[in-house]
């Protein structure tokens, strides 16, 4: 067997010991796995061998996973397993090993790195504290400990496909193909709908509509490059997803608001001007419909949220206002509103909220000093790309108006770490569109330092 000559001794016999490995493992699990399983193993082994070759392809088949492939894995409870959580795991323990072989740095230059660590050090931190302060009177169920693990490795895995994304995208070549895959992923999702064909098998719930509208905004207007008609079908396409998420789907305002708040940050750094004639159909849309619109959108988000909001969050005082330094520990409150108050149990109905009883008003700092990071780092992105007026200037709109978005919804009550008992283990397929593209956003921050002064960004 030949091997490239990047490839050393101890990359020799991993690859010769996984394949043997997974061969004997694969024999032994055929006549006792379903058959879906079997195939997403047999894929995924090539997929992780391409990923050792190249790290940036792993980010890409994590995109395509989270799209497409809808197989998953028992826990033993009501929430499973998907196969993007899986991937992630295995992408991020490559990244690791072949760093850690290599000896070199595990992490590139980046202002965000020290919250995303504070990050994982607080998760893990909370729930060995939610172990050890949990209330005497609390009695977990038997399938407890697993949801609590599990709770735990998404909010581990979900900044691990940040910092997978940030760390292993190189350049710009590989960033216009997680572009163009995730516009291809909304393309063929809305014409199979309006096409009446059926498309829960592809994913496009949580923020997906908050990113492809961000990234496509981002392009039809900073990117002078751009052909006139493949311009015009960007925009036709933006305009399916709007009438798509405004007018058929009012009622939820996380589905629209968030885009179109990135829409106006995005049309504010362009041009001023601009902002106000933006603003002025805006406004005009909601009062000429304000006998209809406004009050469908109202009473949708009283029925939905509204009414009961501050009520949820009153409830989850009476448990996070005991356990506020480190909170409950990940997935932790609802042990307690089970075993105090189950009549009076809802959602948070904000990731804010979810986050504070989490992981306590520690976790929630590391959190917003993530996300105001994230910020200033898009902003001075945006600001180095000025006047570019080609791809790259696009992608850093875009990033940062769908980064601007992600801190709206999350009060919205939609999920930059969904919680195990709403969204359950499956809502990584949807959160991890928001961490890579963030990612994304990172390392083009980076490359920009890097090549900016070489004039290599196209």
């Amino acid at each position: 067997m030949r091997f490239p000559r990047w490839v050393g001794k101890s990359y020799k016999v991993l690859i010769v010991g996984g394949v043997l490995a997974a061969g004997l493992m694969m024999g032994y699990l055929t006549v006792r796995l379903q058959p879906a399983y079997i195939l997403a193993a047999v894929a995924m082994l090539p997929a992780l061998l391409i990923a050792l070759r190249w790290p940036e392809s792993g980010v890409l088949a994590l995109l395509l996973t989270a799209a497409f492939v809808r197989v998953t894995l028992p826990t033993g409870t009501q929430s499973r397993i998907v196969a993007s959580l899986v991937l992630t795991a295995l992408l991020v323990l490559l990244w690791l090993g072949r760093a850690l072989m290599e000896k070199r740095p595990l992490l590139k230059p980046s202002s965000v790195n020290r919250p995303l660590m504070a990050i994982l050090v607080v998760s893990v931190l909370s729930y060995i504290w939610g172990l050890i302060f949990r209330d005497p009177l609390v009695t977990p169920w038997r399938t407890w400990p697993i949801v609590q693990i599990a709770a735990l490795a998404v909010m581990l895995l979900l900044p691990g496909a940040l910092i997978l994304t940030a760390n292993t995208v190189p350049d710009l070549r590989w960033m216009k193909v997680l572009w163009w895959t995730m516009i291809g992923i909304g393309a063929g999702a809305m014409l199979a709908k309006w096409a009446r064909a059926d498309v829960r098998w592809i994913n496009t719930g949580g923020l997906f509509s908050l990113w492809l509208v961000s990234l496509l905004y981002g392009q039809i207007l900073f990117n002078q490059k751009l052909p006139t008609p493949l311009r015009l079908g960007f925009v036709g396409l933006l305009a399916l997803w709007l009438y798509d998420r405004m007018i058929l789907n009012t009622h939820w305002l996380a589905g629209w608001v968030p885009p179109m708040l990135a829409i106006g940050v995005l049309t504010f750094l362009k041009s001023r001007r601009g902002f106000l004639v933006f603003l002025i159909p805006a406004i005009t849309f909601l009062v000429a419909y304000r006998g209809d619109y406004i009050q469908a959108i109202i009473s949708g988000e009283a029925t939905e949220s509204g009414i009961t909001r501050l009520a949820a969050w009153a409830v989850n005082w009476r448990v996070t206002g005991r356990h506020f330094l480190f909170g409950t520990g990940p997935a932790g409150y609802a042990v307690y509103y089970v075993s105090y108050f189950p009549s009076e149990a809802m959602a948070t109905h904000s990731n804010y909220i979810d986050i504070l009883s989490q992981l306590g008003i520690v976790g929630l700092a590391c959190y917003l000093w993530f996300l105001g990071t994230s910020l200033v780092t898009g902003w001075r992105l945006q600001r180095a790309l000025r006047g570019e007026n080609g791809f790259a200037e696009g992608l850093a709109a875009g990033t940062l108006g769908g980064t601007c978005g992600v801190i709206l919804a999350m009060a919205l009550g939609d999920w930059l770490i969904p919680f195990v008992y709403t969204q359950t283990i499956a809502g990584f397929d949807y959160a991890v569109y928001s961490w890579v593209w963030m990612g994304a956003m990172v390392s083009l921050a980076r490359a920009v330092l890097q090549q900016a002064t070489e004039g290599r960004l196209q």
